[in-house]
């Protein structure tokens, strides 16, 4: 996998708080293109007009939640094996299990910090190197 500078990611959450977390830990880890979308309508949008290499996106948000924009993207061949990271504030097993049977790549709770979020990232595209 190429640097985590050559990488574009797209991160989906209705709280520009969280956004701006999510950005600042990826600037952190070496990603430059970062993309912020703010419901899983916007980053539909934003995904039919650009390529993304990882999407990082909160379950919860009005409009179109995380599982849902999930599901819309592996139904489409060119989205279909994007990367996918769900971040979540609850670790209920019953959502883990729905997210993996939707065809989520990783998953990472809130509040997380940079090695953390370093770890799933990895787990997902290889080393960040």
């Amino acid at each position: 996998m190429p640097k985590a500078s050559a990488i574009n990611v797209l991160i989906v959450d209705d709280q520009q708080s969280m956004r701006g977390i999510c950005k600042y830990i990826l600037g952190q880890l070496g990603f430059k293109t970062i993309t912020e979308a703010k419901s899983g309508r916007d980053a539909l949008g934003k995904i039919e007009k650009d390529n993304f290499d990882l999407i990082i996106s909160d379950w919860n948000m009005p409009d179109i939640d995380g599982l849902t924009l999930l599901k819309v993207l592996r139904k489409h061949p060119k989205t279909q094996k994007m990367p996918f990271i769900m971040a979540t504030g609850r670790s209920d097993k019953e959502q883990v299990k729905e997210a993996i049977t939707a065809g989520v790549n990783n998953y990472i709770i809130k509040p997380f910090d940079a090695g953390t979020m370093k770890k799933r990232i990895e787990a997902v595209i290889g080393a960040l190197a």
